[in-house]
């Protein structure tokens, strides 16, 4: 063989040596084999398939070097570079040689055993027998293959089930007892290493306060602590320990650490960073949850499928559904703007993120390596990542109530109370008004009277021009006033009759035509006649709940002289109370609707719209805003799905329950308004009114019937103006009777309203009357009705499952077969989520929390200890695959995450049990012995020094400056910025964030608060398992230079000047309890009284006490040190 052809397929080979796979095609002979081909079978074919097939198969459209090794034939033919095996000559086989590693490693890294070598020596001297006598196809190829890499990495250590350990027992044992340093100080021995001896009472309250609360204790707690301790060091530490765990800043900072996990940001992040509906109050959710110790799995079961629970939490008192916000979780981190209809690839982005988030939150698992192909190195396939992508694709991702159901029934009863007694005073009211219309008509019309009434019936019935007024457009054959504008205009009997017969039959021959078209073209799914929705269409919120009504029911005004803005027609209308309350209306898919087509009647405005989404990218284009007070037809065509849409669904929703609001800044409703940038779309008053529904295949929309002039034509034919005005009077009048009496139809609120609109019905408040006393009432009731709140969350009401398509390569250009929703493959038939009608998603948290999943409380388990110790047993908290760590010890992990599912998945009793340890009380020194065996301390024989993360930095300046604001919840706050930008609603918030901790800042993908990541925030785009701590002169930096830092040394120089301190000495003591949680020694005392009387230019202790100058800078110096910021 020529020396090129063997250094090119020496090239190649490495790449086939790299995963397993397993096959077979041929038939197996009925024969005994012969021992070359049960060599063959047994000790070649293996080893073929757990190192080449993936590189040299049909497995692969990428044939590495020309070679395949998956059939005789192509084995012996070889590739680039000639046969790999030639039969009875192993010198000529260039496969033994590279197997040798006579020239290059194949494998990899790895020589395999001599014994495997001497196989494949034995088996080519034997004549390479070999039973494959044709090649696979490349789904045969790819499928059995998968099945044998498969079948091998199913026995990870993380995937197995927990394993009951007992603690061991340790001789000589003078440490501790605890379960928990039983098992570190066995592992301590074995490395002949002994624990750190106890840290300071000192050090342990600074240590125990950062790590439960992220605060530093004050200088009372920590005089107390000290002075219990002399007495009972045990007592007084586990009384420490419980009262830190009761402190409501406990929820604060392990909500902060779990939104690190879950990647929590306020924004969507890309061009607009458009805000994330309801983020804060997922991260209040969290808040509350972490202080009331709500067991870890119903936190998984909320999270993943919250609004699923039959048995959901909700919690009267906060007055919040809190199952309803964990689905919040989904919607974190980025999202592209726009839809797959538009811009291929938008609706897969998203669900990688979806699914990259849950796994490693979860799981500790990278799913969403296999979104391109099978993953290269854990048991996950590319079919269990789409299988995911449809468990998650199949709800939608929208808008939800997150009240507690109820919680403001008894002010809306209230008001419905009113508004029936307003209903009553008005029906009395304008019946009495609408006896006179007959008289008022002839007044106005036959006589030609000049009173201001008169004026107003003229010019309602476009006889007249309004003063001052412009020139109405010309009335149409549908308008109210067009009869009595064209019997009026001819006055003799005869004209009258003939145009009254021309008028009759035009409306009749109309209003047959219209309705007989509109019985054939449409079939009318509902006209609210009686209240509720057609099947399958799902609603939302107060504003629907409390929405139906009957024809003229009255709408109050809010505001102004007027007593309501109109009648109702019957329908829903959302603000038929209070424009606050929300609503929405998710009719299902466009697909499962009837008809090509469907149309509503929709009326709306203040930002209320309908959204058409595409597989969920809310963020589409596909967004109008109403801004009509008057119903009309909205139709909805089924599009063709295309760039691997399974589904486009559609909703009507307020501003507060569309995913999408505010949208980008810029964005205009109905009319060409414009939202102003700084509308973040809190408190906002919206509505919208459906009054029909009806499907079709042809386009257009139902015609008007007409119905409002029936009662008209009714009559005889008038022979006089008189007779005419009778005509219109009675018309008019008894559309107003018949209203009084709950008679109304939607023809007689078209009149009535067109009455208020002409003001010919008195719609004025006096002063002083019933009737203004109690509309009086309702606007102060109304007034009081909170806003709801809403969240981002998941609505999985009316829907089935959602196949989603197996892109190939990852292609999203390129989809493949649809795959069914379903869990990873290595849990199959552990969980009933294949078998679930819908998503699967409470089907899959069950299994998540049940005894039979091995990750879930391994890997939360794994992360409390992270943020107690600073380091997880396994220190790859988001990876417990082939790319992780695998844990320091296994038996501690199994036991914890045991004694914490059968202690109810308790967060604070987990904490607790862990603070205790004798581990955690160890001071931070280190032995030479310890630093030469174990320097990454990954035996814990010391508590590591710890770093501050960037919020407990910036909380501290807040709390040893004295600014701290340690209220609980609320609304993002801007972050301070030097360069806004109000077209991404980037705006300049206050310098000290309002004293609120850190945790309350708003984190906007797109510019978060540059204090924190100066400090290593992480990136929000990102689920993060641990961050990063730096050490780099920039830190250094914004503690010297940051406006911020400096502030609070003045803000703690102005306190330390009021204080009670009758000694330079004294101020000292209490500024290093404040900052450092002890009292400076001699030395400390001397450097800092130098530096104190450098700064002041004198020795004179009432100069230096009164000097505001002088402690700002001993302040700003304080917070300068490396003490400040760590904690040991």
């Amino acid at each position: 063989m020529f020396p090129a052809c063997r250094f090119i397929l020496l090239r190649v080979l490495p790449a086939c040596l790299t995963l397993l796979c397993l096959f077979t095609t041929g038939p197996l002979r009925a024969e005994k084999p012969s021992p070359g081909l049960e060599l063959f079978e047994n000790k070649i074919r293996p080893v073929l398939i757990e190192h080449c097939y993936e590189c040299h198969s049909a497995a692969t459209t990428d044939i590495k070097g020309g070679l395949r090794v998956d059939s005789r034939d192509a084995l012996r033919s070889g590739g680039e570079s000639g046969a790999a095996v030639v039969p009875h000559r192993a010198k000529e086989s260039l496969l033994l040689d590279a197997l040798k590693h006579e020239s290059f490693e194949m494998p990899p890294g790895k020589k395999l055993s001599d014994e495997v070598i001497a196989d494949f020596v034995k088996w080519v001297e034997l004549g390479a027998p070999d039973s494959r006598d044709k090649p696979p196809t490349l789904d045969e190829a790819a499928s059995l293959s998968w099945k044998a890499i498969f079948e091998k990495r199913r026995h990870w250590w993380s995937l197995q089930p927990l394993q009951k350990v007992t603690p061991p027992v340790v001789t000589d044992n003078d440490w501790s007892e605890r379960a928990v340093d039983r098992f570190l100080l066995q592992k301590l021995r074995q490395a002949q290493l002994q624990p750190a001896e106890a840290a300071s009472p000192r050090t342990l309250i600074r240590r125990l306060s950062f790590v439960l609360t992220g605060l530093p204790p004050t200088p009372a707690e920590v005089e107390r602590f000290v002075t219990e301790a002399k007495q009972n060091r045990q007592a007084a530490y586990e009384g420490l320990v419980d009262r830190l765990l009761a402190s409501p800043h406990f929820g604060e900072r392990f909500a902060r650490h779990w939104m690190d996990v879950v990647r929590y940001t306020d924004t969507y992040g890309y061009e607009w960073d458009n805000p994330a509906k309801g983020s804060w109050e997922y991260r209040d959710y969290l808040i509350r949850a972490f202080n009331q110790d709500v067991g870890f799995d119903q936190l998984v079961r909320e999270q993943i499928a919250g609004d699923l629970l039959p048995e959901p939490r909700i919690d009267h008192q906060s007055g919040f559904h809190e199952s309803l916000i964990g689905p919040m979780f989904y919607h974190m981190g980025e999202h592209r703007h726009g839809d797959s209809i538009n811009f291929n690839g938008i609706h897969q982005e998203m669900i990688n993120n979806k699914i990259d988030a849950f796994s490693k939150a979860f799981l500790a698992s990278t799913v969403a390596c296999a979104r391109c192909h099978d993953h290269k190195l854990d048991a996950i396939s590319q079919r269990d990542y789409y299988a995911l992508a449809a468990v998650f694709m199949t709800p939608r991702w929208t808008s939800r109530v997150i009240d507690a159901p109820g919680k403001h029934d008894t002010l809306i009863r209230q008001l419905q109370e009113l508004r029936s007694e307003i209903d009553q005073e008005l029906k009395q009211s304008w019946r009495d008004q609408a006896e006179q219309f007959r008289s008022e008509l002839t007044t106005a019309v036959v006589e030609s009277s000049a009173s201001p009434r008169s004026q107003l019936w003229r010019e309602a019935l476009g006889l007249q021009l309004a003063k001052g007024k412009k020139k109405p457009a010309p009335l149409k054959s549908d308008d109210i006033a067009w009869p009595a504008a064209q019997l009026l205009k001819v006055t003799t009997p005869a004209e009258i009759k003939t145009s009254w017969n021309q008028l009759q039959t035009a409306w009749r021959t109309a209003s047959q035509t219209h309705r007989r078209q509109n019985g054939e073209r449409f079939q009318v799914l509902t006209d609210f006649s009686e209240p509720g929705f057609p099947e399958g269409w799902q609603v939302e919120g107060d504003g629907i709940r409390y929405g139906y009504v009957t024809d003229g029911t009255p709408l109050i005004a809010l505001e102004g002289e007027q007593l309501i803005q109109q009648l109702l027609p019957r329908g829903y209308h959302t603000h038929a109370l209070s424009s606050k309350l929300p609503g929405a209306i998710r009719p299902p898919s466009e697909r499962d609707l009837p008809g090509k087509i469907v149309s509503l009647k929709l009326a709306g405005g203040e930002w209320s719209g309908f959204l058409r989404v595409p597989d969920n990218a809310f963020q589409t284009e596909n967004v109008i805003f109403f801004d009509r007070s008057e119903p009309a037809w909205q139709t909805f065509a089924d599009r063709p799905l295309v760039n691997g849409i399974q589904r486009i669904m559609f909703e009507i929703a307020t501003s507060d329950l569309n995913p999408d609001f505010p949208p980008r800044t810029g964005k205009t409703r109905a009319g060409g308004k414009l939202l102003p940038p700084e509308d973040f779309g809190f408190d906002k008053r919206s509505w919208f009114s459906v009054t029909e529904i009806v499907s079709h295949d042809q386009t257009g929309t139902p015609a008007d019937e007409l119905e409002r002039f029936a009662s008209l034509y009714e009559q005889p034919a008038p022979k006089n103006s008189t007779e005419v005005c009778q005509h219109i009077g009675n018309w008019l009048t008894e559309s107003v009777d018949r209203w009084s009496r709950d008679q109304a139809s939607s023809a007689d609120v078209e009149l009535i309203n067109w009455l208020l609109e002409k003001q010919l019905l008195n719609n004025k408040s006096t002063a002083g009357s019933h009737l203004h006393k109690l509309v009086s009432e309702y606007r102060q009731l109304e007034e009081k009705l909170p806003f709801a709140h809403t969240a981002n969350s998941m609505d999985e009401r009316g829907l089935t499952e959602v196949s989603y398509p197996l892109n190939i390569r990852g292609n999203v250009d390129d989809p493949g077969k649809l795959i069914s929703p379903d869990f990873l493959d290595v849990f199959a038939g552990r969980h009933q989520v294949p078998q679930s009608p819908g998503s699967g998603r409470l089907e899959l948290a069950e299994y998540l929390v049940s005894p039979q999943h091995p990750l879930t409380a391994r890997v939360y388990v794994n992360r409390v200890w992270q943020w107690v110790f600073g380091e997880g047993l396994v220190r790859t908290p988001n990876d417990f695959g082939h790319l992780g760590e695998q844990p320091t010890h296994p038996e501690l992990l199994d036991y914890l995450a045991q004694e914490f599912t059968k202690g109810g998945w308790s967060t604070k009793r987990l904490i607790r049990r862990l603070v205790l340890t004798e581990a955690f009380q160890q001071s931070g020194i280190v032995s030479d012995q310890a630093r030469n065996i174990d320097a990454d301390n990954r035996l814990w024989h010391h508590y590591p020094t710890r770093r501050l993360e960037a919020e407990a930095i910036r909380d501290t300046l807040l709390a040893v400056s004295g600014r701290l604001d340690r209220s609980l919840y609320g609304r993002p706050i801007a972050a301070p910025r030097p360069k806004p930008d109000p077209s991404k609603r980037l705006f300049n918030g206050p310098l000290d964030g309002a004293g609120r901790r850190s945790i309350y800042l708003q984190m906007s993908i797109m510019d978060p608060p540059r204090f924190l990541v100066g400090f290593n925030l992480p990136d929000l785009k990102l689920p993060t398992g641990k961050r990063d701590v730096t050490n780099v002169p920039n830190q250094a930096l914004i503690l010297m230079n940051d406006p911020f830092v400096m502030s609070q040394a003045e803000e703690w120089a102005k306190r330390l000047i009021a204080d009670s301190s009758d000694t330079v000495e004294q101020r000292l003591q209490q500024m290093f309890l404040a900052a450092y949680g002890r009292s400076p020694d001699a030395s400390e005392v001397e450097r800092w009284m130098a530096l104190i009387r450098d700064l002041g230019n004198t020795r004179e202790q009432t100069v230096l006490l009164d000097n505001p100058e002088v402690w700002q800078h001993v302040a700003h110096a304080m917070f300068n040190t490396k003490e400040f910021i760590y904690y040991r």
